[in-house]
Order: structure tokens, then C-alpha cells, then sequence
């Protein structure tokens, strides 16, 4: 507790001076918290754990489990991609950049195959043929937002 007279006694009088007597708008209260919120400082860490999430189907024999929406406006994520053995992703143009690190197994683009550690980029506008994993294979993907599909065979 602080002695009468102390700064920190003079800081609260000064503070106190600034509010003031109305409250703000609706609106302009929630544009002062969202800009505060913001400002807040975030946990330092952000954790999926293995056990955690959930695996949707996107495609015949390849589930994918979405881990972070890393930027909601440029529609990217961070996801998982498990790949059942002779699934194919087909060919597309990629509207973003897009990060694959492969984890397990292995699949196969034109005549190379890629294994584990093995790291490939997509340039956005890029298009590319398919993607085959005769074996399967769990992949990191991060890139353009995918949407799972409730109807795909697996």
C-alpha cells in the first residue's frame, strides 16, 4: 500500500482525471476492445496434441486434419494430410505457395519419389500433375485453405 502523497498516489489522480463521466457508443467500445484485445501479448505456445483434432476425409484413401487457419484473409493452414496406400492426389494450380514436408512414407511426382524429410515447395500459380504414395504416407502441408469433404470414399 502507498503513503498519501506518493507517485504512485499522483499517477491514480492523474489516471482518474482521464476518465471520462459518459461511457463510449456500443460500437465505438467494441472498436476500443478489439484494438486492445489485440495489443495483448499471446500465450507464448499454441499446441495440437497427437491425440487431438479431427481426421476428415478429402479425397478417396486421404484424410486430412486441419492443426492451424495460419492466416484467415490470405486462406491458408497448416494441416495434415494422411495418404492411405495407392491414394492419389490429383493434379491443380495452387492459388498460394504451398510447404510439404513429408513425415511418413513416401509418394511419388512424375518418375521421383519422396521420402521421409524430404521437403517440396509449390509456387503459387504453379500447376502440377498428380501426386501418388503406392505405400502412403503423412504429410505437412501448408498452404491454401482445403475443405474436407464429408462425401469422399475411403
Amino acid at each position: 500500500m502507498s503513503r498519501p502523497g506518493t507517485p504512485d498516489d499522483l499517477l491514480h489522480a492523474a489516471l482518474a482525471g482521464l476518465v471520462p463521466d459518459d461511457r463510449p457508443a456500443p460500437d465505438v467500445a467494441g472498436r476500443l476492445r478489439a484494438t486492445l484485445m489485440a495489443r495483448l501479448p499471446r500465450a507464448p505456445l499454441a499446441a495440437t496434441r497427437a491425440d487431438q483434432g479431427t481426421w476428415r476425409p478429402l479425397l478417396p484413401g486421404v484424410r486430412l486434419k486441419t492443426l492451424r487457419e495460419d492466416d484467415v484473409e490470405a486462406g491458408t493452414q497448416t494441416a495434415l494430410w494422411r495418404l492411405e496406400p495407392g491414394a492419389v492426389i490429383p493434379g491443380h494450380v495452387h492459388a498460394a505457395e504451398e510447404e510439404c514436408l513429408v513425415l511418413e512414407g513416401s509418394v511419388v511426382y512424375g518418375d521421383v519419389e519422396y521420402h521421409v524429410g524430404d521437403f517440396l515447395l509449390a509456387r503459387r500459380g504453379e500447376a502440377h500433375g498428380p501426386f501418388h504414395s503406392p505405400r502412403g504416407a503423412l504429410l505437412l502441408i501448408r498452404g491454401e485453405r482445403v475443405a474436407s469433404s464429408s462425401h469422399a470414399h475411403e
